[in-house]
């Protein structure tokens, strides 16, 4: 679905005098503020992963993040991040600080092309989780639908261009109406995108470690794929002599 607004202002500048600026005597100064709009089919499912990781020992923190981080590589999935903390497991007690063991963390941002995609994410890292028991936990945030890169340039392209159209469109009848001839001098846009969900700023889903002997297929749920909006907002200037 598209839709266009526009918003016309007019007002006339008049010169006077035999100067260098006498040909634009009784010239016309017209501004227009166009926009157009369109509804987008999300092509790409988003989510992230955050794997905790604690231990007694900080090389078997490294270890276990290493793992995690092999794991993921071998699954050849299109992602994002990878990046990791180690730090001591301290907190205030009575207003002193006390320390036991340690603490690490690894987060990844994926971009799949199917949500199942996500099921074979999930039962790897619950792999881990079975292994390592209760040194590893899951955080599961903001599993959605979004329009990738290439679709949205696309689509800014063709607004753009659109609104041109338009324009012109516009300038033809300001010329019939007001009897004179318009031309476009400048423009000048701005394009709203889709929002984007950061990683790990909404709800979280924390996975546990299994206790079941069985293993457990997973089949996580996927959120509805709902249309995103992008639109191009564009200022003009006619000149009309």
């Amino acid at each position: 679905m598209k839709k266009a607004i526009l918003f016309v202002i007019i007002f006339t500048i008049l010169f006077t005098g035999n100067n260098a600026f006498s040909e634009q005597k009784d010239s016309t100064k017209v501004y227009i503020t166009l926009e157009e709009a369109k509804d987008l089919i999300p092509d790409i499912y988003t989510l992230s992963i955050a794997v905790n990781v604690n231990s007694i020992q900080e090389a078997e923190v490294i270890k276990i993040l290493g793992n995690v981080d092999k794991s993921i590589k071998n699954l050849r999935l299109n992602y994002k991040g990878g990046k990791y903390n180690v730090y001591r497991n301290c907190w205030w007690e009575k207003g002193k600080e006390k320390c036991s063991g340690y603490k690490g963390n690894v987060y990844y941002y994926f971009e799949l092309e199917k949500p199942e995609q996500q099921n074979k994410i999930l039962e790897t890292l619950t792999d881990l989780q079975e292994k390592y028991q209760d040194k590893v936990s899951l955080t599961i945030s903001n599993p959605t639908w979004t329009v990738s890169k290439k679709n949205l340039k696309i689509a800014e392209e063709e607004l753009k261009l659109e609104i041109i159209d338009t324009a012109q469109t516009f300038s033809k009848k300001m010329s019939e109406k007001i009897g004179k001839i318009c031309h476009i001098t400048d423009i000048n846009y701005d394009v709203k995108r889709p929002p984007i969900w950061y990683p790990f700023r909404d709800e979280n889903i924390m996975l546990k470690s299994a206790t079941t002997e069985s293993k457990i297929s997973l089949e996580a749920p996927t959120p509805v794929k709902e249309d995103q909006s992008i639109s191009v907002k564009t200022s003009i200037t006619l000149i009309c002599k």
